[in-house]
Parts: C-alpha cells; sequence; structure tokens
C-alpha cells in the first residue's frame, strides 16, 4: 500500500544520507516519521528555540522588543548574514535582530541575542515545554571552533575565523556534528511539537505566538521544504553546516489546516575543502528531495491519503 510514509521514504532512501523526520498534521492527528526521536545538530534551526527565549523574557520585562542594541564589534560571527559586513555604530532594535536571526539566519544577531539571553535559559525554556530534547549548548563561535579545532579560551577573533573558513576542512568528528546533549541538538519530533507551540500559542502568549509566526512567515530562504508550496502558506527556519541540511516549521493550507514538521539530514559524503561542485551536488541532491518531501506534506498529510 503507498502511503505518505511510503512515499517520503522513496523520496530521501536512494539519497544515502542520514535523516531525522517527523510532521503532524495537528487537526487530524496523522502523522508521519524516520528516526523521530534522535538528537540531530541543528546548525540555525536552534534560532527558533532562541527566539521563543527572547520574547519570553521580553515578556517578563527584562527588556523591550523596540530597546536598540549596539553591535559590538567582537560579536561580528562568521557564516551566514549581513550584520558581519556592515559598519560600526549600527544598532538595530532587539525585534530587529530576530527577524535578520530568523530570516536570513543572521549569526552576528543571533550572537547578540543568546548572550543577551543566555543558552542555558533558552534550553530551560524548552525543557519547561516538554521539549527535552532540545538542547542549546555551544553558541556560534564555539560551534566553529570545535569544527575547526580552534581555541575555545579565548575563542578566536572574527579574523582567525575567516582563514579558518577558507583553509581548514570541517571535522565531521568533532563536537559540532556530535548526536548527543553536549552539542546544539535537537530531535525532529520536538522541533515539530515547538513549531506546533508556536501556531498553538503554547511557546508563549497569544501575541508573542502571533509575532513570532509573522517572523516565520518572512522567511527568504525557501529553496528546501517550502520550495514548491504557495507563498506565504508556509512559516519555517532552516539550518546549514557542511554536510547538514536542516528545515523545520509550519505549512499553513488554511483555516485549522495546519503540518509542523521537521526535516534533519546528515550527508556524510567526504567533502573535500577545495571539491566546489561536489559540494554543490551534494547539497541540490538534498534540497531537492526536502523539497520534494514538502510536496508530499502539503498535499497529503492530514487528507485521507
Amino acid at each position: 500500500m503507498v502511503t505518505v510514509q511510503s512515499r517520503i521514504e522513496a523520496v530521501l532512501s536512494p539519497l544515502g544520507i542520514e535523516v531525522g523526520f517527523a510532521a503532524t498534521h495537528l487537526q487530524s492527528g496523522a502523522n508521519v516519521a524516520i528516526n523521530p526521536g534522535i538528537l540531530w545538530p541543528t546548525a540555525s534551526v536552534f534560532k527558533v528555540p532562541v527566539m521563543v527565549e527572547v520574547y519570553r523574557q521580553a515578556e517578563a520585562g527584562r527588556f523591550g522588543l523596540s530597546d536598540r542594541m549596539p553591535m559590538p564589534d567582537e560579536q561580528r560571527t562568521v557564516g551566514s548574514g549581513v550584520m558581519q559586513k556592515l559598519a560600526p555604530g549600527l544598532a538595530p532594535t532587539i525585534r530587529d535582530l530576530v527577524m535578520l536571526m530568523t530570516i536570513i539566519s543572521d549569526n552576528t544577531a543571533t550572537e547578540m541575542l543568546l548572550d543577551l539571553v543566555g543558552a542555558e535559559q533558552v534550553t530551560a525554556t524548552m525543557h519547561r515545554l516538554g521539549l527535552h530534547d532540545i538542547h542549546v549548548v555551544l553558541n556560534l563561535p564555539q560551534l566553529f571552533a570545535h569544527v575547526y579545532h580552534l581555541p575555545l579560551s579565548p575563542l578566536p577573533d572574527y579574523a582567525a575565523m575567516q582563514e579558518a573558513m577558507r583553509t581548514k576542512p570541517m571535522d565531521y568528528d568533532s563536537l559540532a556534528f556530535a548526536m548527543t546533549a553536549e552539542n546544539t541538538t535537537a530531535s525532529a519530533a520536538d522541533m515539530a511539537k515547538l513549531m506546533a507551540l508556536i501556531v498553538q500559542h503554547e511557546a508563549g502568549s497569544a501575541a508573542a505566538c502571533t509575532d513570532m509566526l509573522a517572523v516565520l512567515g518572512a522567511q527568504q530562504l525557501r529553496d528546501r521544504v517550502p520550495r514548491y508550496l504557495p507563498a506565504r502558506a508556509t512559516a519555517n527556519k532552516t539550518g546549514t553546516f557542511k554536510g547538514i541540511r536542516n528545515d523545520a516549521g509550519l505549512m499553513l493550507r488554511g483555516p485549522d489546516d495546519t503540518i509542523a514538521f521537521a526535516l534533519f539530514t546528515f550527508d556524510r559524503t567526504p567533502l573535500p575543502l577545495d571539491d566546489y561542485r561536489l559540494l554543490a551536488i551534494r547539497n541540490t541532491l538534498v534540497n531537492d528531495a526536502m523539497a520534494e518531501t514538502g510536496q508530499i506534506l502539503w498535499d497529503s498529510l492530514g487528507r485521507g491519503e
């Protein structure tokens, strides 16, 4: 019998990658899963728990979302985002930082927010929500230091991190890729549940959850699960490291017709530092499969197929 589960497995299995996947149609309870309880390196998907904690602390009165935060030079962070390339003196609002962290995965904005709220507090809030398989342990500079075998104390500065990215391969055996609670990790099941809690107004107040959903819905990185889906019908957050292609979010098919999903992938294909063609080919294969998975979920999950 052809099912949603078997169709998705047929898309993902030929790639020879490791997969953690969970998706639930919130109204009917229909679900599909592959290794849903295993911990996976989140890459930038951990920025969703950071966002939840920012809103929690804002509602507790610790700061206001309209407060402005100057960008310290020492918080410039390599990888994705634009803030690292901008001139000193920039002072976005905290909500601006949340937006940048989420919709273009800005790493500098993330570091500013994580320093503000604290990684331990992010994890504690996830656990209070019943999401015991979400762990925010290593920040981005620590992840990059582990993956390139750089000193952890003191952490390398921005220039040293840039040089490492140009000259060093990422080490799949480093802590940054560990599938354990000592790394920044999550299970697909709990990350999908977090997305459900946001749309159900259970990850914070109704006002906070509504605004978080608006931020996720402004996502500009839509080449994975949402690629073939209607504009403005998804709210998601991607995560990327060499060999890691992740996506988690919500499909908003209509009133009372919502799918929460998380799809984590780990492609352990050896990727030499200078073989950009192989890297592009593998990334495209995985992204294409994620997009096909999204189409199957949209067309079929919770619709009696």
